[in-house]
């Protein structure tokens, strides 16, 4: 598989800002006939709530659309609201985004616009050293933002799910994960030597490949 990244020509001027979201869902898992857990959609599995955030703004949105909890659920004109927020971001940042995008899609939403993987991101970095991809690891590595994980873990031990996780610890948890995404792609962008502007808009017409 190839990985592509784009390249800008930088000008006189500088690309104009894009519009930069960091993105992260939670969601119930079901244990498979097979053996082990999955929290894809297609088990029966439910949306429990989404965080975001744009960059360079301080505040964390988190949404809870299915929770045992029923405070601070979602309103009827919720997803056009969401759909709205997603059709205006240049970039969506996320950690394994393939699992989030999944989600989103099997929720009705649509995006098509440019993914930026901390996890995939990574792996370039690392150029075959067999260090973890996982965000708990990224955190510790560039010294960002910490996933909240132990505020979980006894819970998930218990066979409980995000949806019977009780809601302010879940939201705890969810917003160190949205900002410790935001923070590692920062980073990463630093070890790189580039911008989100640099890769991804659209002046650029020569691309890059990595094998």
């Amino acid at each position: 598989m190839l990985i592509v990244i784009q390249y800008i020509q930088i000008g006189e001027t500088m690309a104009e800002k894009l519009n930069v979201l960091t993105l992260d869902v939670e969601t119930t898992h079901k244990t498979k006939e097979s053996g082990g857990t999955t929290a894809l959609p297609y088990f029966n599995n439910r949306l429990v709530s989404i965080g975001y955030k744009w960059l360079g703004e301080d505040e964390v949105g988190y949404d809870f659309i299915h929770h045992s909890d029923e405070r601070g659920f979602v309103d009827t004109d919720w997803f056009d609201k969401m759909q709205g927020t997603l059709n205006s971001a240049d970039v969506i940042v996320g950690q394994n985004f393939k699992f989030d995008l999944t989600w989103l899609r099997a929720c009705g939403f649509t995006y098509d616009g440019n993914i930026y993987d901390t996890m995939v991101a990574e792996y370039i970095l690392a150029k075959a050293r067999r260090w973890s991809l996982s965000l708990d690891s990224l955190a510790k590595r560039y010294g960002v933002t910490q996933k909240e994980k132990d505020l979980v873990a006894p819970y998930l031990k218990d066979g409980k799910t995000f949806y019977d996780i009780p809601y302010d610890i879940v939201k705890e948890y969810g917003i160190a994960d949205v900002i410790a995404t935001e923070e590692v792609a920062v980073k990463q962008l630093e070890a790189f030597g580039t911008t989100f502007g640099e890769l991804f808009n659209d002046i650029s017409t020569d691309t890059q490949a990595f094998a």
